[in-house]
Order: C-alpha cells, then structure tokens, then sequence
C-alpha cells in the first residue's frame, strides 16, 4: 500500500475518533428518550441554558433569590426606600444651608464684616493735580455701594470750571472719572484711599492737543 493511501486511511480513522467522543461527550447526562429524539431531529430544552433574557432571570431568581418584579430589592438600586432616604438627606443638607446662610446675613457681625469691606469716600473732597501745572480738584462725592458720583469744580491757576465726576470704589481702590463742561478736558484718577486721604495718578485728555499724566493728592473734609 502507497504511502498516499496511509495518510487518507489515517485521516479517515481520525475524524470518526473526533465524531465519536464528540457525540459521547454530547450524550452524557441524557435519557435514552432524548437521545433517540435528538437522531430524529428533535431536541428538547435544557432549562440550565436560558434561551431569553426572561429564562434568565428566572433561572437566577431560582438560585440567588432575587425577585427581579421588585426594583427597589436590587442591590445598588436606588428607587424605592433608599431613593426616599436620599432624598430625604438633600433635602435636609439644602434647608441647613439655606437657614446658615440666612441667619449669617441677619447677624450684625457678618453686616459689620460686609460693610468694612467697602470703603466709604461720600464727602467733600480737595484734590491737588500735579504736572507742569498745578490743579486743583474740588468735589463733593456721593456713593451708592460701589458707584461714586459728584460734582464740583476745577482751577488750573485761570479761570474756575464746573465738572462732573463718576465712578466706583473696589476695596481702597478709587477709580473715577472727572470731566470739565467749559473747555472739556477728561481727568482719569486712580487713586488708593486711606481714611480721610488719597493718593496716586491721573491722566488728562484734552479736546485738543495732546493727553498729559501727573501725580494726584486728595483730603476729605466732612
């Protein structure tokens, strides 16, 4: 006999050993009636290998005990009684802070805190504008929160002007615009309040020629 004629004669022996094993394997555990059934073509429901998601739940409603009917027994659920819970708790934490909150608002203490933190510069005040010139800036200055507003007059050593200021106040920081109605010239001051006095520059823009800086002084008299 060839050698070809081995290899198929090995082959065939091969696949009937795999056939075999395949088919006792599939055998094991099952009736007589099963098997005859299933060489006909007719194989019946193993109820250990769910077919649907419902088989499923079922078969772990059998062997866990979880009753699949009632949502809030699932573990990590949060429907039902532990929703309630929980929701009872935030609701509980947000009146608690709505109530700190109000109650630190009504305390004197916490309006005092609240007030320092705005400096008041409502008065009468005497500004020194220095450059090449002398200037001088007097105003009497209204405030509503942080917004600053007045009205005065300006002298540059000649003739005395009205102006109109407008403003706000952040901390000790003045920010504040003051404008001339005759000959308009603009006057932005940053200054730092301390008390009754405040310090620091200005910048001028005239409507004609070109904008100028210089160095700024005030003093509140009440």
């Amino acid at each position: 006999m060839g050698f070809k004629n081995l290899m198929v004669l090995y082959l065939v022996l091969f696949a009937l050993c795999v056939s075999n094993a395949q088919s006792i394997g599939d055998s094991i555990g099952k009736s007589v009636d099963q098997l005859i059934d299933e060489s006909n073509g007719i194989y019946s429901h193993d109820s250990n290998y769910p077919e649907n998601p419902q088989e499923s739940r079922m078969l772990w409603s059998k062997e866990l005990g979880i009753n699949f009917t009632k949502p809030s027994k699932l573990p990590g659920n949060g429907t039902g009684s532990e929703a309630s819970k929980i929701s009872t708790q935030t609701n509980e934490g947000i009146q608690y802070q709505t109530a700190s909150t109000t109650n630190a608002a009504q305390n004197p203490s916490f309006q005092a805190a609240t007030a320092a933190q705005t400096t008041s510069v409502a008065g009468n005040w005497s500004f020194r504008l220095r450059d090449s010139k002398n200037r001088v800036l007097a105003l009497v200055l209204f405030q509503s929160d942080n917004t600053v507003s007045g009205t005065g007059t300006i002298n540059d050593g000649g003739d005395t002007q009205e102006v109109s200021a407008s403003g706000s106040i952040q901390g000790d920081k003045l920010n504040m615009n003051a404008t001339s109605t005759g000959n308009i010239n603009l006057y932005q001051l940053v200054l730092t309040t301390n008390g009754y006095s405040a310090s620091g520059k200005y910048r001028a823009f005239p409507t004609g020629g070109e904008p100028w800086i210089g160095l700024a002084e005030g003093m509140r008299s009440d």
